[in-house]
């Protein structure tokens, strides 16, 4: 066996890639997660990517934030990072999610990014704050950063049997133009130290813009699947897009939207799945089917239970992906229910129950 190949061989990635992780305190092993316990549920191991979520990031390093708790709050850790890195403009400006709803997204909203862990500390805060810095300071390095992170759990997942899943937008959209449309370029040495280190055996890919998608170098060993709010079905930044780059996306229901119950319906009708967040206490059963209406037209479809396990991709295409509403900490809830869909106290079979939108309606049945 090589040195190299050994599991407890030096990391050692290119110096460019190492010095951005030092300067944002990150490790290659650590900027993935996957001690998710959800990411657990099923067969197969899977990653995910975290992130402060919309205008969370502005807010950590704004001095003065009244965050409901420490974690929502001014981190000045975080912002005396920023300003030493020449970020803060950028940090300021910063929105991780563009096509988020004031319940998901706003400052009393109910993201799961402070549900769990995300909401217990600050320090959790900080770290995804610090991936959110690094990301805003050189994309293409952050994304061959990712890459390297891929493969060191890729290593694991092959030791084991296993292909691996990754979830890249973890709490977030990502990278300005999407991870979709982020190209990066990977010298011969570098696909050479990955072969060899991590067994990710890949070429470069160029397409129209030059250098590859993380799908176009890692695709062939792992599953890239995300939910997505865009906001649009077809487009560059579309959910079209994204499936076209090689993910398998699942749209997410943005219930206090104005145009959510149009979106859903296009949504469902170009074959994707949508994640439906609703307000049922554990236990209670889930709805077998969901219709919306909208000037869109209307459409019924199946209910798959969205909290058995994160592996998407396993799901039908078309489905509604049930996932019952989770305490985000710190949440004000006038802000965050209008973001789930409404459920009776005991719903039973036959029951319908219907919650009005914006710019139509859901019906939820038993």
């Amino acid at each position: 066996m090589s040195y190299l190949t050994r599991a407890t061989a030096p990391v050692a990635p290119p110096a460019d890639v190492a010095d951005l992780l030092q300067r944002f305190r990150l490790t290659v092993p650590g900027l993935l997660t996957d001690s998710n316990p959800k990411l657990n549920k099923g067969d197969g191991r899977a990653v995910i990517l975290h992130h402060l979520p919309a205008r969370a990031l502005a807010a950590a390093i704004t001095p003065g934030t009244p965050g409901s708790i420490p974690a929502r709050s001014y981190l000045p850790g975080l912002a005396a990072l920023a300003e030493a890195e020449g970020l803060t403009a950028a940090a300021l400006a910063h929105n991780g999610c563009p096509w988020a709803s004031n319940g998901c997204g706003g400052a009393g909203g109910g993201c799961l990014v402070w549900a769990g862990h995300g909401g217990l500390s600050p320090v959790v805060a900080e770290a995804r704050g610090r991936r959110t810095l690094a990301m805003l300071a050189d994309p293409a390095v952050y994304g061959r950063a990712v890459l390297w992170a891929i493969a060191w759990h890729h290593r694991r997942a092959a030791a084991a049997g296993q292909r691996l899943a990754v979830r890249l937008r973890g709490t977030d959209e990502g990278p300005g133009m999407g991870w979709h449309r982020l190209r990066v370029t990977v010298s011969h040495a570098e696909i050479v130290r990955l072969s060899q280190r991590f067994g990710l055996h890949t070429v470069t890919a160029d397409g129209p813009s030059g250098g590859a998608t993380l799908a176009d170098l890692a695709g062939h060993v792992a599953t890239f699947y995300d939910y997505s709010k865009a906001h649009p079905v077809t487009g560059p930044l579309s959910l079209t897009a994204q499936a076209a780059a090689g993910w398998d996306v699942t749209a997410s229901l943005r219930a206090d939207a104005a145009d959510a119950a149009g979106r859903a319906v296009l949504a469902l009708r170009a074959g994707f799945r949508l994640a439906v967040p609703v307000a049922i206490k554990k236990g209670q059963p889930l709805p077998q089917g969901l219709t919306l209406r909208s000037e869109a037209g209307a459409v019924t479809v199946p209910c798959v239970d969205g909290d058995a396990h994160d592996h998407r991709y396993r799901d039908p295409a078309g489905v509604a992906v049930i996932l019952r509403a989770k305490q985000a900490r710190g949440a004000d809830p006038a802000v965050a229910a209008p973001f789930f869909l409404s459920a009776p106290a005991s719903p039973a079979p036959g029951d319908r129950f219907q919650s009005l939108l914006a710019d139509g309606e859901a019906v939820l049945s038993w």
